[in-house]
């Protein structure tokens, strides 16, 4: 039997999953839409975490403050400099439509952005995949625990700054600017 954390997990998945699907079909500005979707991943992590390893909390205590303290200094000196470096080359309209995209081009010239961007889709799959680990083939071993947490701390420390910075920009100004350019 399952412990009770993947029940809810799963749970809180497709909470998550129907969420984002509504917003798919409901908001249809682009830059809105998956602003929200990034800041609902991340509340979905911490819920994950949450769930998962409740039992852990003052064990892991020690490790995620340090290591969401360090993926927030890194997510701040790296992420939202490369993101405001990204706005300032491309200009906010072309920014809004494409701050989530990893374009080919930008891979081969080694931009920094498009880094970022897989950095965080491939971290959060790590992420659920140690999650399910820890859960449900070492069944909760605290050392598990501890190392899953610390990586999603680390994870959602890298992510923080970056939706700060997302949700600072004004889409009514950005939209303005983008209806006087055409």
């Amino acid at each position: 039997m399952l412990p009770d954390s993947i029940t809810l997990t799963i749970a809180t998945l497709t909470v998550f999953l129907v969420f984002i699907t509504a917003l798919k079909y409901g908001v249809e500005d682009n830059f809105t839409r998956t602003r929200l979707i990034m800041t609902a991943f991340f509340f979905f992590i911490i819920a994950t975490l949450t769930i998962a390893f409740r039992q852990y909390t003052m064990a892991t205590l020690p490790f995620t403050a340090p290591a969401f303290l360090i993926g927030a200094t890194l997510g701040y000196f790296v992420g939202v400099r490369t993101a405001q470096e990204k706005l300032m080359a491309e200009g906010v309209a072309h920014y809004m439509e494409h701050f989530a995209h990893v374009h080919l081009e930008d891979l081969q010239q080694f931009n920094w952005w498009a880094l970022i961007n897989f950095y965080s889709v491939m971290s959060a799959l790590v992420l659920i995949n140690l999650v399910g680990l820890s859960t449900v083939i070492f069944r909760q071993a605290e050392s598990w625990a501890i190392a899953t947490s610390t990586v999603g701390a680390f994870l959602l420390g890298t992510v923080a700054p970056y939706l700060i910075h997302l949700w600072s920009i004004r889409t009514t100004q950005a939209t303005s600017k983008t209806t006087s350019e055409a």
